[in-house]
């Protein structure tokens, strides 16, 4: 398969680190704040830092009974989307996760860190909402319709359609990432 670095004509040619805005950031819906374990895709192992994606997330569907299964549960819904930007914080950040005021380091997919990044399955909180009213406080309050609750990243990347063709899409609308809103399981304390 071709990687969007193979291209020889440098409209198509993109520097890993020189991603620019996203055409969905203006629609960015939602915040996640998830944990990099200390042993990649284990979430029971030490949390070493903090990442926040901002994404554009639309739902998928509703698990039922007859749907459920490892890291679904009955209830859950499942959603999709692109990451917009995002950034990395340390392992405890408090409120500043959902601060206007945050600043970002990475348009369009996960940061990397000494060559690590945050990887899937991942779980932390989303904030699910309007995001013009954060305000500098990072108060979770502020839109009395937004959800705050617990999130499973189940898959970050993958195919965006038949054909292999996320390899080109990706740079251009951001990783892709997939997973579940877990409703009224935030643990606030």
């Amino acid at each position: 398969m071709i990687s969007p670095r193979q291209f020889t004509s440098g409209k198509h040619q993109r520097n890993a680190s020189m991603w620019g805005p996203t055409p969905l950031q203006p629609f960015a819906n939602a915040r996640l704040l998830l944990g990099e374990n200390s042993t990649p895709g284990d979430t029971t192992s030490a949390v070493v830092a903090s990442h926040v994606l901002e994404c554009f997330l639309e739902r998928s569907r509703y698990i039922t009974a007859r749907d459920n299964g490892p890291g679904v549960d009955t209830g859950d819904f499942t959603f999709q989307g692109m990451i917009c930007r995002a950034t990395r914080l340390p392992p405890s950040p408090g409120a500043i996760w959902l601060s206007r005021e945050l600043q970002w380091s990475q348009n369009g997919r996960r940061v990397s860190a000494a060559g690590r990044t945050v990887v899937a399955p991942c779980e932390g909180a989303i904030w699910l909402g309007d995001l013009t009213l954060l305000n500098a406080a990072g108060d979770a309050g502020v839109d009395p319709y937004a959800q705050y609750t617990l999130f499973t990243v189940l898959e970050f990347g993958a195919s965006y359609g038949s054909g292999g063709i996320g390899g080109l899409v990706q740079p251009l609308i951001g990783e892709r990432v997939f997973g579940t809103l877990k409703p009224n399981r935030l643990d606030q304390s």
